[in-house]
């Protein structure tokens, strides 16, 4: 059989599917991060003690979980299919011959239509987890709710800035040290290319997590807030360009470290680094490997 040379929508099934089982894998740590990093303080004991009394453990796994998986499959995917497209747009050369730093920056630019994207299943999904005096049934009703009382793009794209920050940060960071990392692995003799992908991804993962800890702290905080405040009819409906400045976000931040300092903004970094450390590392053994099986089982030439 003769191969034909491999287009960037060959990529999109095996993204897709690596992002899928990474999403569903790691969705329990995702709750509780988001319970620790939205009530900076908690600890991870007290959030999953907290969460299991109103939910039950059920609760990991209806809390939010249609919306989570299909956020996060839709982020990841849309990360590592435009990571190497707009390397080659911005750098003019293929991201395989990229620098750590052209490779971070380009991780970073395609969080831009990642974060668009993802923004409404964000918010959802929050509304979901923190939902613990069960106001809300299902994924269908707090969208209706979010629209009525705040409309489509206020109730939606809450917190918008602090996701983009975020995705910027751990994106750029992960693809900037993960091939630097697993270099260094193999030039200090580990030699099992598994071993060097898990502890690679794990590491680039958690380097992305130390950067971005404190952006994921304060967005949480913010749409904590804002949709709680959304039961209050007292409450004037905000404008929603203040989801998009910047002002609102860094306030936020000012505000936590003024109060808890920094242990504040890095509330609940241990849940996100087993979270996004974990996520680095499936990604990183994953994503190559379904690529090979699916273009093997296709004839496509990478």
């Amino acid at each position: 059989m003769s191969l034909r040379k491999a287009t960037a929508v060959d990529a999109l099934p095996p993204i897709a599917a690596g992002a899928m089982v990474v999403s569903v894998i790691m969705y329990p740590a995702d709750v509780v991060r988001a319970l620790c990093m939205s009530n900076p303080g908690t600890s991870p004991a007290a959030a999953v003690k907290g969460f299991v009394e109103v939910h039950g453990y059920s609760g990991f796994v209806k809390q939010g979980l249609a919306a989570e998986v299909t956020r996060a499959s839709i982020s990841r995917g849309i990360k590592f299919f435009f990571q190497p497209i707009t390397h080659k747009m911005a750098f003019g050369k293929p991201e395989t011959q990229g620098t750590p730093i052209t490779k971070g920056l380009a991780g970073a630019l395609a969080t831009f239509p990642e974060v668009l994207a993802i923004s409404p299943l964000e918010n959802i999904k929050l509304a979901s987890q923190l939902d613990k005096d069960k106001r809300f049934n299902g994924v269908v009703d707090i969208t209706k709710h979010l629209v009525r009382t705040r409309g489509v793009v206020g109730g939606l794209f809450i917190g918008y800035f602090g996701m983009q920050v975020r995705q910027c940060l751990w994106t750029g960071g992960f693809f900037l040290s993960l091939d630097f990392i697993k270099g260094n692995l193999k030039s200090m003799g580990l030699s099992n290319n598994l071993a060097v992908d898990v502890i690679g991804g794990f590491t680039a993962g958690a380097f992305g997590t130390a950067l971005n800890c404190w952006t994921d702290v304060c967005r949480s905080v913010i749409q904590k807030q804002a949709v709680a405040e959304t039961f209050d009819a007292a409450i004037p409906r905000p404008s929603a360009i203040q989801h998009f400045m910047p002002g609102p976000f860094f306030g936020q931040a000012a505000s936590i470290f003024q109060a808890k300092g920094m242990t504040g903004l890095y509330a609940g970094v241990g849940p996100k680094m087993i979270h996004l450390g974990g996520s680095g590392a499936l990604l990183a053994v994953l994503m190559p490997r379904f690529k090979t099986m699916w273009f093997d089982m296709n004839g496509i030439q990478n």
